[in-house]
């Protein structure tokens, strides 16, 4: 059992790691039963996948000014989406569990994958065959699972680091052309690749007067999605996957001065993530064992919404240019990268 949770966790990214304990007192929950189990996970898992999610829909620009026709930029952005201290617990609602409950109902909140350790029981009712067609109700009480993240020491804000390389190309009528593109990278058991791609155009060319005027406006549409995979038993066909998908809609400003290049943003994001455990899987609960087929299936939506961002960027060479920005949003994002920029 504690490769496969080790396979959560590799799937989104962490490089922290399960010990036994941990483990265990998942594999307890999933024995809850599997809806009980996705239930749980949803809200344990929420912010790692917010966090990736609102990542994604960064970095697709540092000037609202597209490159004239055949023009482009290479740029490598690193978006780093804030995770809150509210997105380190959530709170346990019994309605939503069927044979999950808290032994200390006083206590709603639990940890997150990014919270600290808790001292909080969880019980875990079932059924248990004593006989041929003879059954009898148990209740285990077993530990919450901690969190991962929020005991280990940051230097600052907690994120989920979100690398993006993406070409932007000039066609016609002030549009770029804009892909972003990973090959299928395989690590071990382990693999990712990601692919989006995106469309800038200046719109002040068709508003009548406006093309007079001193500032750069254009708008963009923007999607990407990424995919990893952890094969947990390649031979037994079992195997952990995740995916994080965002689109994001902007109308950008922005103002060349000399080398220097200040800009805005205004828009909105639509981010899905999904994360899911495939293949047949053996567990254990009140004195019997069983098999569960694709136990965990889990959909994070909602994590989107309105975005406002403010940056520049700055020429340091003559193809060269440095950018950072700050966008607010679900999870407030810093954006910093590098480009190799042909005008």
């Amino acid at each position: 059992m504690k490769r496969i949770f080790t396979g959560i966790i590799l799937a989104i990214y962490s490089l922290a790691n399960l010990n036994d304990t941990q483990a265990q007192d998942f594999e307890q929950v999933v024995n809850s039963g599997v809806a009980d189990a996705n239930t749980y996970l949803e809200h344990y898992m929420n912010p790692v996948a917010t966090s990736i999610g609102n990542g994604l829909a960064n970095g697709w620009y540092n000037t609202a000014k597209p490159h004239k026709t055949l023009g482009f930029d290479l740029t490598f952005n690193i978006n780093m989406a804030t995770i809150p201290d509210a997105a380190k617990t959530f709170e346990f609602v019994a309605s939503e569990y069927d044979n999950i409950s808290l032994a200390d109902p006083s206590n709603t909140s639990l940890p997150t994958f990014v919270g600290s350790s808790t001292n909080q029981q969880l019980q875990i009712s079932g059924e248990r065959e004593i006989a041929a067609g003879q059954s009898v109700s148990y209740t285990e009480n077993i530990g919450a699972p901690d969190g991962i993240l929020g005991d280990l020491d940051y230097p600052g804000p907690l994120a989920i680091p979100t690398p993006t390389v993406q070409l932007g190309i000039g066609i016609v009528k002030s549009t770029d052309l804009i892909i972003r593109f990973t090959p299928e990278i395989n690590v071990g058991d382990f693999s990712f690749q990601s692919f989006g791609f995106g469309v800038k155009h200046d719109f002040k060319q068709w508003i009548p007067g406006m093309k007079l005027l001193p500032f750069d406006l254009s708008g963009l549409i923007g999607f990407n999605r990424i995919s990893t995979n952890y094969q947990i038993d390649e031979s037994q066909g079992q195997f952990a996957e995740f995916g994080a998908s965002a689109t994001t809609i902007q109308a950008i400003i922005s103002k060349k001065l000399l080398f220097f290049t200040p800009y805005a943003g205004l828009g909105v994001n639509i981010v899905r993530s999904n994360f899911a455990m495939k293949g047949d899987y053996e567990f254990s609960g009140g004195g019997e064992s069983y098999t569960v087929t694709d136990p965990i299936d889990l959909t994070f939506d909602g994590s989107g919404g309105p975005r406002f961002t403010v940056g520049a960027r700055v020429k340091i060479l003559w193809v060269l240019a440095l950018n950072v920005d700050y966008t607010i949003q679900k999870y407030n994002t810093l954006s910093v990268g590098m480009g190799l920029n042909i005008r």
